[in-house]
């Protein structure tokens, strides 16, 4: 039996691009009810929603979307489903590294998988029924974090993108500022005169972005 899916694979005109500016919500429940309550509290909300019916569902679908659309997107997660369980999609996610915070709901749920939920790196664990105020907070911050990590992830491969303009030489003398080297001693070290050092280094700085050696460090320490 097919996998009922909503979804919106190509952003087609400004509003569905607002929706997803505002926010992404993937949600798998097995239960048809809750999961077309929870999409249409999402919907009235302003959020773009994709619902899954199964943990295999999703994963079909982001294998076929990869990478998931643009903006803040967040994962809200039943933990019992007849095939695979919510904490096993948060380990097949893990393993792929998928970074997409994860907010799980149960209705039954021990203590014991919730600790495993959260120290796994769940977000939050949700005991149903929960009200819609609840349930907006919790997937807020989710989608806040995902704005937080989007950022990070931009802010290294920014950094790459300007290592990868700089010069062998240029490259050699940005890890040498960084480990405190003087120009004298680079000079030293290179055979060059410290006068070849310096343009080096102004143009090496000028091309990171880097005002001062602090900067240049924060830098490099993205690329690794």
């Amino acid at each position: 039996m097919a996998h009922p899916v909503r979804k919106a694979v190509t952003v087609h005109d400004e509003r569905e691009a607002a929706l997803y500016a505002h926010g992404h919500v993937f949600v798998i429940d097995d239960d048809n009810a809750v999961r077309f309550a929870i999409t249409a509290i999402f919907v009235h909300a302003g959020y773009a929603v994709s619902e899954f019916s199964s943990a295999e569902a999703f994963l079909e679908f982001e294998q076929r979307n990869e990478p998931l659309f643009p903006g803040p997107k967040c994962l809200l997660l039943d933990v019992k489903m007849p095939a695979s369980s919510g904490l096993e999609l948060q380990h097949r996610l893990a393993a792929i590294e998928t970074e997409l915070p994860i907010v799980f709901m149960s209705g039954g749920s021990s203590a014991t998988e919730a600790v495993q939920a959260m120290k796994a790196g769940a977000l939050d664990f949700l005991i149903k029924p929960f009200d819609d105020d609840e349930l907006l907070s919790v997937v807020g911050r989710a989608l806040a974090k995902s704005v937080a990590d989007e950022a990070a992830s931009l802010s290294t491969q920014e950094a790459k993108r300007r290592y990868a303009w700089l010069s062998s030489r240029e490259a050699q003398i940005a890890r040498m500022v960084s480990k405190g080297l003087q120009n004298l001693q680079i000079a030293g070290e290179l055979g060059i005169a410290e006068r070849t050092v310096k343009l080096h280094r102004m143009h090496m700085m000028r091309k990171l972005g880097a005002t001062n050696v602090i900067e240049l460090i924060r830098i490099l320490d993205k690329l690794s």
